[in-house]
């Protein structure tokens, strides 16, 4: 009988703690078949991620007691197309949260990554769909370019909600050893009811000091029921005074299993005051929810941009039917 006691106190413990932890297995897959034209090459083919970028990761989660906990996360894209992976490219951290908030040590988004992509919220499902895609482009064109959305060595800081109100800071630590080349930003946030609102600001230092770069971003979206928007402006400068100012707003609409998205941006570069470039985009798509992980879909977008004499300098049009699943 002793014997019988002690071994379900044991297997009760051993419960007790298992209950307190958890590790998670998720992932998402998307593959669609369309065809993508740049101007310069045109192909028809089977893509990876362009509603969903294709990954699978592992997280968790300790009760270390007292409210604080220990947290993980580790995540790699996938190609579905061939089957190949990048590491933990997406993230790879850990940290402590609790009533203080959430403390992180790794490579994550930056706090500035999460305002600007609330902006995009309903823009085409913020995928490789979303207008903005085409409008920003600056493979041959002069602009700022894209901030940086997940450095390495990063340090952030979450705030737990005061009334609806929270903020985000980060701090990256050199991306190249001898150089200086930190990357730190924050965002203030604002989310109550329908309403979703986000102020973000990222700096982003270079060997190069005329190269350095700032990027800030009001982002938000409002659930109108019926149908909801998101909008977002962006301005990004380099300390050699070359600018840009974009602005994106996407609409979708819900009913039934459908899903019905579309969105438009507009961007602007100007360096020391002169117009140097100018972009435009439009996209359009929609979901079809087999299940509450399964979508089918099919999407257009179109857009080019523009240098100062008007002629076009670079182009994209991408078109695609496809299934995402989320496990």
């Amino acid at each position: 009988m002793k014997k019988s006691l002690i071994a379900l106190a044991v297997l009760a413990t051993t419960g007790a703690a298992m209950a307190q932890s958890s590790v998670t297995l998720y992932g998402r897959l998307d593959a669609s078949v369309g065809s993508l034209d740049t101007g310069a090459s045109s192909d028809t083919r089977m893509f990876s991620s362009n509603l969903t970028t294709s990954r699978w990761g592992v997280m968790g989660t300790e009760d270390l007691g007292g409210g604080l906990k220990a947290n993980f996360r580790l995540e790699t894209a996938i190609d579905v197309t061939d089957g190949t992976s990048t590491g933990f490219g997406r993230a790879s951290w850990v940290g402590l949260s609790g009533g203080f908030g959430g403390l992180t040590l790794g490579k994550r988004d930056s706090a500035f990554k999460d305002a600007f992509d609330l902006g995009n919220t309903y823009n085409v499902f913020d995928s490789e769909f979303t207008a903005g895609k085409a409008s920003t482009e600056g493979a041959a064109a002069v602009n700022v370019g894209n901030f940086t959305s997940r450095p390495n060595n990063q340090i952030r800081y979450d705030s737990p909600k005061f009334g609806g109100f929270s903020g985000s800071y980060s701090y990256a630590f050199d991306q190249t050893a001898g150089t200086e080349s930190d990357v730190q930003a924050f965002h203030l946030r604002y989310a109550g009811g329908p309403l979703d609102v986000a102020l973000g600001f990222q700096q982003q230092n270079s060997a190069a000091a005329a190269n350095d770069r700032d990027y800030t971003v009001l982002s938000g979206l409002y659930n109108f029921g019926a149908f909801r928007i998101s909008a977002q402006y962006q301005n990004a400068k380099t300390a050699s005074n070359l600018k840009d100012n974009d602005f994106a707003i996407g609409v979708s609409v819900p009913f039934g299993a459908f899903d019905l998205s579309a969105g438009l941006a507009t961007s602007e570069t100007k360096s020391n005051g002169t117009k140097v470039r100018e972009g435009s985009g439009f996209s359009l798509g929609g979901t079809y929810a087999l299940s509450k992980r399964t979508r089918v879909y099919a999407a257009y977008l179109d857009g080019d941009t523009e240098n100062a004499a008007g002629t076009t300098v670079t182009e994209r049009k991408l078109y695609s039917v496809g299934v995402a699943h989320t496990f």
